[in-house]
C-alpha cells in the first residue's frame, strides 16, 4: 500500500506525538489525546523484535472509530498498527479482539485480509490496546490510477473485480461462520430504530430528510434474506489493487463494522457511495477518479456484475442504497453539529463541507427511494 502522506521520524503533535510527557501535557492542556507515543512504541518494538533504528510513520487513514499508521525501521521492515479512537466506540463497531478473528478468518479463506503479527493489550504504551499487521503490496483507486491500469480496460476490470470480490466474500464464508460474526446487523428493523433515536437527538438545524426517508424505510422493509458477511463499508476507497494488468485486489481493509447482514447491504453502500455522473458529489463519494475517468462502469451496470455473480434478486436494491446514505447522513450530522458547538471533529475541513453536504446526501438517497420533500440544500439560519 502506498502511504498517503510521506514517512517521518517526526511526531505531528496531535496525532502522534514524541513522548508519554507531551501526552501527559496535552491532557492537561485538556486537548484530545494523541494516537502515538513514538517513545514507548519504539522501545515496545524493540522489545518485541520489530526491527531496529528510527521509527517512522505515516497516517493510513482514520475510520471514525480507528486510526491506522504505516510504520516502518529499517529498509524491510514495515507493518500496519491499527487502534480505535480515544472515547466510546459507536455501537456499530466491533472490539480490536473480534476485528482480530474476523481478519483470521478472511485470510484463512483467502479473502485478501493481512497476516496479524502482533497484538498489544497493554494501554500504556500509546494509550489504547493495538495490533500489528503485515503491509499489504497495492494502491488505492480513489484520486489517480497506477499508470499500467490507466486504460478502458482495465477501469472495466478494476471494477468488475469489485464487485465480484464482494460476491467472492459472501459466498466463502460459511453459515456458521456469519453467524458468530452477527453484531446486530441482520435486524433491519432495529438498525432504523437505532438511527431514528439519533436522529431524534440532532438539535442545531431541523432537516425534514431525516424523518421523511426514516419512515419511508419503516414502511418499506424488504424479504428477509439469509445473512452473509457484510463489510459495513465497502466501498473503492477500502480496496487495494497491484499496480499491474489485469486488475487484482491485494487486500480489503476497514472491516471494523462487519457484522452478518443481508447481501445486498454491501452493494447498497457501494453503488450508494460511487462516484459517478448520475447524481451530484456528496462527501461520501469515495473515490471520485470513478467519476472523473471515463471507462468505470455505471451504477446499473455495478448491479448486473453482482446479480450475474449471485444469481439474487436485486430489485429491493433502493431500499438498502436509501438506508446507508440515510444512516451516514445522521453520522454526519453529528459531526457538523460538534464542529458548530466548537467541539473537537476529526478534520474541521471535512466537517466545515458538512452544512450543505449532510442535505446533498439526504437528497442522493431519496432519489434512491422516489421519496418526495427531501431538499438537497441547507436551511437557512
Amino acid at each position: 500500500m502506498v502511504p498517503i502522506i510521506t514517512l517521518s521520524p517526526v511526531p505531528d503533535g496531535v496525532t502522534v506525538v514524541a513522548s508519554v510527557e507531551k501526552a501527559e501535557l496535552m491532557a492537561e492542556r485538556k486537548k484530545a489525546p494523541p494516537l502515538i507515543i513514538l517513545e514507548s512504541l519504539q522501545a515496545y518494538l524493540d522489545e518485541m523484535g520489530f526491527g531496529t533504528g528510527e521509527l517512522m510513520w505515516g497516517r493510513l487513514g482514520m475510520q471514525g472509530s480507528s486510526g491506522t499508521f504505516h510504520l516502518a525501521r529499517d529498509a524491510n521492515v514495515q507493518f500496519v498498527l491499527k487502534r480505535r479512537l480515544n472515547g466510546p466506540a459507536p455501537s456499530d463497531v466491533m472490539s480490536l479482539e473480534d476485528e482480530i478473528s474476523l481478519l483470521k478468518i478472511l485470510r484463512d479463506n483467502h479473502l485478501h485480509a493481512p497476516e496479524i503479527l502482533h497484538v498489544c493489550n497493554d494501554s500504556s504504551i500509546i494509550g489504547a490496546p493495538f495490533y500489528l499487521s503485515a503491509f499489504l503490496p497495492g494502491e488505492r483507486v480513489v484520486n489517480s490510477i497506477p499508470e499500467d491500469l490507466d486504460n478502458v480496460e482495465d477501469k472495466v476490470g478494476m471494477s468488475r473485480r469489485a464487485i465480484d470480490d464482494l460476491a467472492r466474500i459472501q459466498v466463502e464464508i460459511s453459515p456458521a461462520q456469519v453467524a458468530g460474526l452477527d453484531h446486530g446487523g441482520s435486524d433491519l428493523r432495529k438498525l432504523v430504530l437505532e438511527s431514528k433515536r439519533l436522529a431524534r437527538k440532532l438539535k442545531m438545524r431541523r432537516l425534514p430528510g431525516f424523518e421523511i426517508l426514516g419512515e419511508h424505510l419503516l414502511e418499506n422493509f424488504p424479504e428477509t434474506r439469509p445473512s452473509v458477511l457484510s463489510h459495513g463499508r465497502y466501498s473503492m476507497q477500502n480496496l487495494l489493487f497491484l499496480p499491474k494488468s489485469p486488475p487484482t485486489i491485494s487486500g480489503v481493509f476497514g472491516w471494523e463494522r462487519a457484522t452478518a447482514c443481508d447481501p445486498l447491504m454491501d452493494l447498497g453502500y457501494f453503488t450508494a457511495t460511487y462516484s459517478a455522473r448520475d447524481l451530484p458529489e456528496t462527501p461520501l463519494d469515495t473515490a471520485p477518479v470513478t467519476r472523473d475517468e471515463d471507462g468505470f462502469l455505471s451504477r446499473n451496470e455495478l448491479v448486473n456484475v453482482f446479480r450475474i455473480a449471485t444469481h439474487l434478486d436485486t430489485s429491493e436494491l433502493p431500499w438498502f442504497q436509501t438506508f446507508c446514505l440515510w444512516r451516514e447522513a445522521v453520522r454526519l450530522e453529528e459531526i457538523y453539529e460538534r464542529l458548530m458547538n466548537k467541539e473537537a471533529v476529526p478534520s474541521k475541513s471535512f466537517a466545515l463541507k458538512l452544512r450543505d453536504g449532510v442535505p446533498a446526501v439526504l437528497a442522493n438517497a431519496a432519489y434512491f427511494s422516489k421519496v418526495d420533500g427531501v431538499e438537497a440544500v441547507a436551511p437557512k439560519r
